[in-house]
């Protein structure tokens, strides 16, 4: 048995490894990645595949597993933070608390150079099945979103399950925008060009705000940016079946962060859980989705996508065909992850830059 130390060495040691392998030539990645798995006709990038091989020795990737949920969130906040290093060094960073539901809670703001004041930004909720993740396992993320959209990153710190169960998070979510449209004068942010959003469980979080404000709740994100994002707690889709094994994100695991945050399965529908099955859509705001060819959250990301174009809602969807879920905590190690997260960065830039075309067409026509 490892103890803390020695688990600690072997954290840095596999991503010191990832971050060297992920960056070989490609035909030396296809001999380690090993034999093509097919799904579909189709296969993940080399990368994934790497990455497909060593999770099974990096204990971060398997929580459910790790023996202490204390121990598999200090690993995973150690390999997020490692794996952030050295991003974007010129995005500035600064630490701060906001007034949650339930006390106080951690953000930090990310200010690219050049950036005005007030200026763009976005709110921003990590990924971590509602049970782990931190604002260090996505730095890198936050930092190149800062730069590469040229926006100012509010990440904000939530409340976790299983201390604090749904609806915490949920709620933490919507307070949290609301604080910083209510100090965007301290952030430095333009309110009429505040975006949100977040990968995963933190993409289920950005787009319960977006509903929040749909219905009048708080005032309308300019833009939801949602990567991956959780959308159906009943997972029953497809892609739950075809890569609920070996894919990084295992239906095992998915089931025990569901089991954390979400006791009650007459609680799988509430539109605060699975945003598939809000009613309205009415109010949204322009949106882009990510999904991931080989990730069990496809299909589900990909229905609610449908959902809101069918409804009217402008929208930009992107699969990355051969990637694996959670490409926004890869950025700093994995060349493909972070193509997939500049791509993500100029759609923010693209879609706050509409969003103020549209407002100064509004001041126009009043």
């Amino acid at each position: 048995m490892l103890n803390g130390l020695s688990r600690r060495l072997l954290v840095r040691s596999i991503m010191a490894g990832l971050r060297f392998l992920l960056r070989l030539p490609s035909p030396v990645l296809r001999v380690i990645a090993g034999r093509p798995v097919v799904v579909d006709s189709r296969q993940p990038v080399p990368t994934a595949r790497v990455l497909m091989r060593v999770a099974r020795f990096a204990p971060f990737d398997a929580p459910h597993h790790n023996g202490s949920l204390s121990r598999a969130r200090t690993e995973l906040n150690l390999a997020g933070a490692l794996a952030g290093a050295g991003i974007c060094p010129g995005v500035r960073t600064s630490d701060a608390s906001w007034p949650g539901p339930g006390g106080p809670l951690p953000l930090r703001l990310y200010e690219p150079a050049g950036v005005p004041a007030p200026g763009p930004a976005i709110v921003y909720f990590h990924g971590g099945g509602f049970v782990l993740g931190s604002l260090d396992t996505h730095e890198g993320a936050c930092r190149l979103l800062a730069e590469e959209a040229g926006v100012r990153v509010v990440s904000i710190g939530y409340r976790l399950a299983p201390e604090h169960p749904f609806p915490a998070a949920a709620s933490d979510a919507v307070a949290a925008f609301a604080h910083v449209v209510s100090h965007a004068a301290e952030f430095g942010v333009d309110p009429a060009r505040l975006a949100v959003g977040g990968d995963s469980s933190g993409g289920n979080l950005a787009a319960v705000v977006a509903h929040a404000a749909a219905r009048g709740e708080l005032s309308r994100p300019a833009f939801s940016l949602l990567l991956t994002p959780a959308t159906d707690a009943l997972g029953e889709s497809a892609s739950h079946r075809q890569f609920g094994s070996g894919f990084r994100l295992d239906r095992d695991e998915w089931a025990w962060y569901r089991a954390q945050y979400l006791r009650d399965p007459a609680l799988y529908r509430d539109p605060r859980a699975s945003v598939l099955y809000d009613e309205s859509l009415d109010g949204l705001p322009p949106t882009f989705v990510a999904t991931c060819g080989f990730d069990l959250l496809r299909d589900e990301g990909e229905a609610y996508a449908a959902r809101l174009a069918a409804a009217g809602v402008p929208l930009v969807h992107r699969r990355h065909e051969g990637q694996l879920h959670g490409f926004a905590n890869r950025v700093g190690v994995d060349p493909d992850a972070r193509a997939a997260m500049l791509h993500a960065a100029g759609v923010l830039r693209a879609g706050l830059a509409l969003s103020l075309d549209r407002d100064q067409e509004d001041d126009t026509r009043d």
